[in-house]
């Protein structure tokens, strides 16, 4: 029996092309991912918000990614002990993961578990990140990754559902 755990970091405020959202992209997909797998979800934040700014906040993520900082967690990672499948959900950053999404994927990093890459990007689309994963975490079975480009989640979500609902089929984590 699968056991999913659908993990996300998302950000609200000024998004690239967009302009201001009260929700960030990442997090729409969350929903719509939980919504067709009946996952529990747990939110990856920072004990600080990233500045609603988008020049602002690259900035600090680029700083961040730069200087391979480690951002705290605000909660306490959720016990992973009976998950078998993590859907990761996350931003393309500067062609990588949030530094914070490291963060949590280090605490949890004993864990034997299927982790399926799902980002939103703009340009860069999932950036090799699959094969840092797997570097990097040896215990994961790091699998397919999907990349969604941001715009088209925030202004088409019949389209992103669409494209989650055939990736989540294609992975068995819902049936077909």
């Amino acid at each position: 029996m699968k056991n999913i755990l659908v993990a996300y970091f998302s950000r609200k405020g000024e998004n690239f092309k967009v302009g201001i959202v009260e929700k960030g992209s990442a997090a729409i997909m969350k929903d719509m991912i939980i919504d067709m797998t009946g996952a529990p979800s747990y939110e990856i934040k920072t004990t600080y918000e990233y500045p609603a700014n988008l020049m602002e906040c690259n900035e600090q993520a680029r700083k961040e990614h730069d200087d391979n900082v480690r951002p705290e967690l605000a909660f306490p990672a959720p016990d992973m002990s009976e998950v078998t499948d993590l859907v990761l959900v996350y931003p393309n950053w500067w062609k990588d993961l949030p530094m914070v999404v490291y963060t949590f994927l280090d605490t949890v990093s004993g864990c034997h578990v299927n982790l399926y890459p799902v980002c939103t990007h703009e340009d860069s689309g999932l950036a090799m990140v699959e094969r840092k994963l797997s570097t990097k975490y040896r215990n994961f079975t790091v699998k397919k990754g999907i990349a969604i480009k941001g715009t088209d989640v925030q202004i088409d979500a019949g389209k992103t559902k669409e494209t989650l609902k055939k990736y989540l089929m294609d992975q068995s984590l819902i049936e077909k």
